[in-house]
Parts: structure tokens; C-alpha cells; sequence
């Protein structure tokens, strides 16, 4: 009679600990969510530095090398795919294994980067549950100088959307930095800030993509935002981002920037006649925002920005108008979105998480 494992899953680590290239967790077996056929595991991980023996060609990266057991080898898998890791820098790194489906992929900040495949299905096998989990030093070979944090064993291989999921888990407090890709939904309604390539007309062939807000559900392609600098400023990629500071929003997909601008020659919203955000090729002072988290007791927050706060932008070169949604629906059932209120918590159509 075939064995049926519960979905189970553990963290093993929550909260950011610090490990040298010696230290070591081990997990035994009997203490972890019984495996069958198939496993994951997520973690959080940021490298300081490599040992003085590295030997690499670009001092500040780190190549990954997921490996598994098998029953004709002991050390298979991906041994370095294209993305690797910069020094100092927090990642969200899933692994999800299956012998049924004969594949190991790995993921970074929950897009997919690379995968084993098993050619000979009917003869060779992943082997799982042949010695205890090792975090860090294992046997004879060194771990590493940095810290790790949220590290979490599932007994399933975990889907694109669970990693996904799993990537933008708000218990998981963690910074947001320079480079971090992340979501924004509206607190009001909990949808995303997205776009449908819809654009608008601007005149003298100038079209700018529409930002619209849509679906409560994680869209990939439409709803993934990169954290980046002012226009014209100079950042360091995986530097924390500042409260109350200027920053702008680069779309994943199309490449664009978050953008507004005035009122003039008639660019309002098709319903509410307020101010447009758009997406834009172009790179200015119109991509630029201040981002504020708000705090009931003292005014406006001070230190940096994490993921789950509930925060404000507001749009530097039109005076500082809020990034503003509410329940006008447009024709194709998405939410107008508009440069419009306040930023007060008071009022969620200009509130963001």
C-alpha cells in the first residue's frame, strides 16, 4: 500500500541569526516534517564575506550549487546558474526537489533561475531522508560568514505561486532594500498596484502606459515593482531604504517608471478627472517619490522601510500629491488610480502595504 505524507511544513530558523564558516545547525530527521517523495525549503540569506581561501573571479558574488543524492550519484544537481548572490545583500532563496516529477529548481526573491532534470526517469531516483539536515558546516565542508533567517521545510514541492507566496510573506519582516522587488496593494480594497498595457494618449505621439489597480490575487507579470533611487542619485543595490526619503519604482516587466505629472491639457483620469500615474520609458524628476510610513504617536516614522509596512508616496514635482485609489471601476472592471489625497492613515485610499 503506497504511503500518503500530510502537507506538512516547520521554521526551523525565524528570526536573522549570525554564522561564521564554521558554526552549524543540525536538524535530525525524526524532527522535521516526514518526507515522502518530495520536499522544499525557503530561507533568507545574506552573505558578508567569503573566506580568504575563495577562489572566484568576482570577488563580491557568490555562485549558487544545489546539489541532491541520487541512487547513481551523491552529489547531482545545478552547479552554478546564471544569478548569483552580491555580498551584503539579502535573498530569498527556495529549493524545491521531486522525484515524482524527476526535477530540483531553485528560485531567488521568488523568480526561477534554474533547473535539474532527470533523463533516465525509469532507473534513477532521488533519495531522500539519508542523514540529518546540516545549516552551515556539514562534514568537512565550511559554511558561511553572513546571516540566515526564516529558513522553512516544507514536505511538498512548493508551485511557482507558493514560492511566490512565500517570498512576499508579510511575518517575515525583513528590510527592504535597494533592488528589492515587491508588490504594492491598495489597503482600502487589497488590490495591486498593476497595469493592463492599457495607455494614455498625451499628445505629440506620446502615450504613457495606464497604472491601474487590479485583482487581489499576485499577478507576476503586471504587479512586480523594483525599489530604485532618485533620478540622477547615485544607489548601492542591497543598501536599505530610508523613510521619508526620495525613491522611484521600476516595473519588472515592461521596464518603466512609476510616473505622474500635471493636470494640464486636459491628462486627468477618464472617471474621476484627477491627477494621472502612468508607467514611462522616459527616466526624470516625474519618476520621483517620498515615501513615508505613518505613526499615530509620533508623526511620520523615521528609520527604513519593511516589507508589510503600511506606507504613503507622494509625488515630489506636482506638490506632493498622494498615490490615491478608490472603488471607481473603469469599463474593464480594474480600479482608477490617481495622484489625489493626503496621506493621512485616516484615510486608506492613499495607504499602501
Amino acid at each position: 500500500m503506497p504511503k500518503f505524507a500530510v502537507r506538512e511544513w516547520d521554521e526551523l530558523i525565524s528570526d536573522p541569526i549570525s554564522m561564521g564558516e564554521r558554526d552549524q545547525r543540525v536538524f535530525a530527521h525524526a524532527d522535521l516534517p516526514a518526507v515522502n517523495d518530495k520536499m522544499s525549503i525557503t530561507l533568507r540569506l545574506k552573505i558578508r564575506n567569503h573566506s580568504s581561501n575563495w577562489a572566484a573571479l568576482t570577488k563580491n558574488e557568490s555562485a549558487l550549487h544545489a546539489r541532491f543524492t541520487g541512487n547513481w550519484n551523491s552529489d547531482i544537481g545545478v552547479s552554478e546558474p546564471d544569478d548569483g548572490l552580491l555580498l551584503n545583500r539579502w535573498y530569498h532563496i527556495a529549493y524545491t526537489l521531486s522525484d515524482p516529477e524527476k526535477r530540483l529548481d531553485i528560485y531567488i526573491d521568488g523568480e526561477w533561475i534554474g533547473f535539474y532534470g532527470i533523463s533516465k526517469i525509469k532507473v534513477r531516483k532521488v533519495i531522500f531522508n539519508d542523514g540529518p539536515l546540516y545549516i552551515g558546516r556539514a562534514h568537512s565542508s565550511l559554511g558561511f560568514n553572513g546571516e540566515i533567517s526564516n529558513v522553512r521545510y516544507f514536505n511538498w514541492r512548493l508551485s511557482p505561486e507558493e514560492v511566490i507566496e512565500d517570498y512576499f510573506d508579510e511575518s517575515q519582516k525583513k528590510p527592504i532594500v535597494y533592488g528589492s522587488k515587491i508588490a504594492l496593494a491598495h489597503v482600502c480594497t487589497g488590490k495591486y498596484l498593476s497595469t493592463k498595457g492599457i495607455k494614455y494618449d498625451l499628445g505629440r505621439n506620446v502615450q504613457h502606459y495606464m497604472v491601474i489597480c487590479d485583482g487581489q490575487e499576485l499577478d507576476l507579470k503586471n504587479d512586480v515593482w523594483t525599489i530604485i533611487g532618485a533620478n540622477g542619485i547615485s544607489i548601492k543595490e542591497g543598501d536599505p531604504v530610508s523613510l521619508n526619503n526620495i525613491i522611484g519604482f521600476k516595473h519588472q516587466v515592461t521596464g518603466c517608471y512609476l510616473n505622474s505629472h500635471g493636470t494640464n491639457y486636459g491628462r486627468v483620469t477618464p472617471m474621476s478627472k484627477q491627477q494621472q500615474v502612468t508607467m514611462c520609458s522616459d527616466r526624470d524628476s516625474n519618476n520621483d517619490w517620498v515615501i513615508r510610513r505613518y505613526n499615530s504617536t509620533t508623526s511620520y516614522d523615521v528609520g527604513h522601510l519593511m516589507n508589510g509596512d503600511i506606507i504613503s508616496l507622494f509625488h515630489i514635482r506636482t506638490n506632493r500629491p498622494a498615490l490615491y485609489s478608490n472603488a471607481i471601476l473603469l469599463g474593464d472592471g480594474s480600479q482608477e488610480v490617481s495622484c489625489y489625497g493626503d496621506g493621512n492613515e485616516n484615510n486608506n485610499k492613499d495607504n499602501w502595504f
